[in-house]
C-alpha cells in the first residue's frame, strides 16, 4: 500500500514539474504554444460575467441588511411614539394601528427581497466556481498536450531512433489530445449559453427587487399620510385649547423668622437666592443689620433632607404661636459657629451626597477675606473676635507637599458619583481629584468640595463623603 501511494505521489510531482517546465519554455519563446482565440474570448466573457454576478450579489445582500436595520429603527421609533403619545390625545388608537401596518410592510418587503431577489441571485452565482474549475483543467490538459507533442518531435528528430519510445510517446499524446478536446468541446457549448443567460437573469433580479420596493413605497406613503392626518388633528385640537393645563396662582414669597415685638426690627434685610453658581436655587437669607441684634436660628418649619439634592422645603408663611424672645445685647453680635454635618459612608452601598444648602450666617459686613492666599491656594484660617474666615479646610492626614500651584490636597474616590447639576463632576471609584479653592469663597457649601479630575481635567463640585484624602 505504501509503495502504491509513493508511486502516485512521484507521478504527480513529475507531472507538475513537466507542466512547469513547458510553461517556462513557452514564455521564453523556446517552445511553440497551442492557442485558441475563440476560446480566449469565451473565457474573457466568463470572467467578466462572474465578476459582475459577485458584485451584484454583494450589493443586494448589503441592501437587504440595511432594510432590516431600517425595519428595526422604524419599530423602535413607533414604540417610542406609543409611549410619548398620551392616551387622552386624539388619534392614540389610530397611531397604534398605523405602527402595526408599518411593521407588517417592512417585514413583507424584507421577505420578498430575501426570497425573490437574493436567493435566485445566489443560485445564479453558485454555478461559476464549478465552471471555473473546468476551464482551469482544460488549460492544464492543453499544456500536457503541448508537452507530449514536443517530446514526440524530439524523439523523431533524434539521430538514433527508438521506436518503442516513439510509440509510447504517440499513445500518451493521443490520450492528452482526447482529454483536452473533450473538455474543450463541452466548454464551447456551455460558455456561450451561460454568457447569454446574463441578460434574463439580471432583468429578473431587478424586476423582483424594484417591484417589491414599489409596493412597499406605495403602501408606506399611505401610512405616512394617515400619520400626518393624526398629527394635524392633534395640532388643531391643541389650538382650540382642548389640552390646556390648569393654571394656579404664584406661590407666596418666603418669610423670615418672626422676632419679638419688643425687640427693635432690623434696619434692612435682603434675600439672596443662589447656589454654587449664583442662579436660583435653595433660598439663603443674609440680613444686613445696622443695630446690634443677635442672629436668629432658622424657623422650625424649615427642614433639610441631607440625603437628597432637591432644595429644602420653604418655611411656612404663617408665624408660630409663640415667637422666640430676643434679648438685645450690649456687645456686638458674634457669628454663630457652623458645625459641619459629617456623614459616614455605609459599607454596603455608596453614601448619599448632602444637599447643597445655604446657612443663615452673620452680617455680610462682618465677613473678612484674606488678601493673599497661602501656598497652593489654601486660605489661612484666621480668626478675629470669634469670627471665621471662609475657605476650604485641609483635613487631617492629607498630603500638601509636591502639589501643583493652586491645589490644596488630593482625594481618591471611594464610591461612584454621577453629577446631578451642570456645575458638578462625575467620577468612578479610584479616580483621583485635585481639591482647589472655590473661585468665590462666598459660594462654598458645607459638605461639598471644588476639585479637578486628574485624568480629564474636568472641574466642578463633588460631595466630600464620596472620597477620602490621600
Amino acid at each position: 500500500m505504501a509503495d502504491v501511494k509513493g508511486g502516485l505521489f512521484a507521478k504527480t510531482v513529475q507531472k507538475h514539474a513537466g507542466r512547469a517546465k513547458e510553461k517556462i519554455l513557452q514564455n521564453l519563446g523556446k517552445a511553440d504554444k497551442t492557442t485558441d482565440e475563440v476560446f480566449e474570448e469565451f473565457e474573457s466573457n466568463f470572467a467578466r460575467q462572474q465578476s459582475n454576478a459577485n458584485r451584484l450579489h454583494k450589493e443586494v445582500s448589503n441592501y437587504l441588511r440595511c432594510c432590516r436595520a431600517l425595519h428595526g429603527a422604524s419599530k423602535s421609533l413607533f414604540e417610542t411614539l406609543g409611549e410619548v403619545y398620551e392616551p387622552e390625545w386624539v388619534g392614540h388608537d389610530l397611531l397604534y394601528a398605523q405602527s402595526q401596518n408599518a411593521d407588517m410592510l417592512w417585514s413583507d418587503f424584507c421577505h420578498k427581497l430575501q426570497d425573490q431577489t437574493l436567493a435566485p441571485l445566489t443560485a445564479y452565482q453558485m454555478q461559476f466556481p464549478e465552471i471555473r474549475k473546468r476551464i482551469d483543467k482544460r488549460g492544464r490538459k492543453l499544456v500536457d498536450f503541448d508537452s507530449q507533442r514536443h517530446q514526440l518531435e524530439n524523439l523523431q528528430r533524434a539521430t538514433r531512433r527508438d521506436e518503442y519510445k516513439i510509440a509510447r510517446a504517440r499513445d500518451t499524446l493521443e490520450n492528452a489530445r482526447v482529454t483536452y478536446e473533450g473538455l474543450n468541446k463541452e466548454l464551447y457549448q456551455e460558455l456561450p449559453e451561460l454568457y447569454d443567460q446574463r441578460i434574463p437573469n439580471v432583468a429578473s433580479h431587478l424586476q423582483s427587487l424594484f417591484a417589491a420596493e414599489s409596493t412597499f413605497m406605495v403602501e408606506s406613503s399611505k401610512v405616512a399620510k394617515e400619520l400626518e392626518a393624526i398629527a394635524d388633528k392633534l395640532s388643531k385640537e391643541c389650538a382650540k385649547g382642548t389640552y390646556k393645563g390648569k393654571r394656579v396662582a404664584a406661590p407666596r414669597p418666603l418669610s423670615v423668622a418672626v422676632m419679638d415685638s419688643s425687640s427693635p426690627p432690623p434696619a434692612s434685610s435682603s434675600f439672596h437666592h443662589g447656589g454654587k453658581g449664583g442662579g436660583v436655587g435653595s433660598p439663603s437669607i443674609r440680613p444686613t443689620i445696622s443695630s446690634p441684634l443677635p442672629l436668629l436660628s432658622p424657623p422650625t418649619g424649615t427642614t433639610t433632607n441631607p440625603t437628597t439634592t432637591t432644595p429644602p422645603t420653604p418655611p411656612p408663611t404663617t408665624p408660630t404661636t409663640t415667637p422666640p424672645t430676643v434679648t438685645p445685647l450690649t456687645t456686638p453680635p458674634t457669628a454663630p459657629t457652623v458645625t459641619p454635618l459629617t456623614t459616614t459612608p455605609p459599607t454596603s452601598s455608596p453614601p448619599v451626597p448632602r444637599a447643597k444648602e445655604e446657612t443663615l450666617g452673620r452680617p455680610y459686613e462682618e465677613i473678612e477675606f484674606e488678601d493673599k492666599k497661602q501656598l497652593n491656594g489654601s486660605v489661612s484660617p484666621r480668626a478675629t473676635n470669634g469670627e471665621l474666615v471662609l475657605g476650604t479646610k485641609i483635613p487631617t492626614g492629607a498630603t500638601t507637599e509636591d502639589l501643583p500651584p493652586g491645589v490644596l490636597y488630593r482625594v481618591r474616590a471611594t464610591y461612584k458619583y454621577t453629577r446631578e447639576d451642570v456645575d458638578e463632576i462625575s467620577f468612578e471609584v479610584g479616580d483621583v481629584i485635585q481639591v482647589v479653592e472655590y473661585e468665590d469663597p462666598e459660594e462654598q457649601e458645607e459638605g461639598w468640595l471644588c476639585g479637578m479630575k486628574e485624568t480629564t481635567l474636568e472641574k466642578g463640585l463633588f460631595p466630600a463623603n464620596f472620597t477620602r484624602p490621600i
